[in-house]
C-alpha cells in the first residue's frame, strides 16, 4: 500500500490552527494538524462519516477566518484520531492563501 503522503497531489505543512466543523452530527471544535491546497488532517475526538460533506471554518492565527466545504475521506480513532478531508468548495482567494502559507512553512522548515 502507498503511504498517504505519496498519493497526495499537493504538499502539506504541519500547522496548529483551530477549526470549527459543521456536520450532520452538529458542531465540532477541533484543530488542523496539517494543511495543503487540496485537503487537511483534522485532529478531533468526534468525527463525521467518510463521504460526508462538512463545512469548515478555519481560523489562522494572523488572518481572517474563512470557510471551506470538504468531503471526509477517512475518519479514525485508532491509528490517527480525527479525519482526513478533501476540499471540494474553496474560493480562489482562500486557495491562494493556503498555497502561500504552505509554501512559506515548507520553505522555513527546509532552511532549518
Amino acid at each position: 500500500m502507498v503511504p498517504d503522503e505519496d498519493r497526495r497531489t499537493y504538499p502539506r505543512a504541519e500547522i496548529r490552527w483551530p477549526v470549527t466543523i459543521e456536520s450532520a452530527r452538529g458542531t465540532i471544535e477541533a484543530n488542523l494538524r496539517n494543511l495543503g491546497v487540496g485537503g487537511a488532517y483534522i485532529h478531533c475526538e468526534e468525527t463525521a462519516d467518510p463521504g460526508e460533506r462538512i463545512s469548515l471554518t478555519i481560523r489562522p492565527p494572523e488572518a481572517s477566518a474563512f470557510k471551506i466545504i470538504a468531503e471526509v475521506i477517512w475518519a479514525g480513532k485508532v491509528l490517527a484520531l480525527g479525519m482526513g478531508v478533501r476540499f471540494v468548495e474553496i474560493s480562489d482567494e482562500d486557495r491562494q492563501f493556503i498555497s502561500d502559507t504552505v509554501s512559506k512553512l515548507l520553505n522555513d522548515t527546509n532552511l532549518q
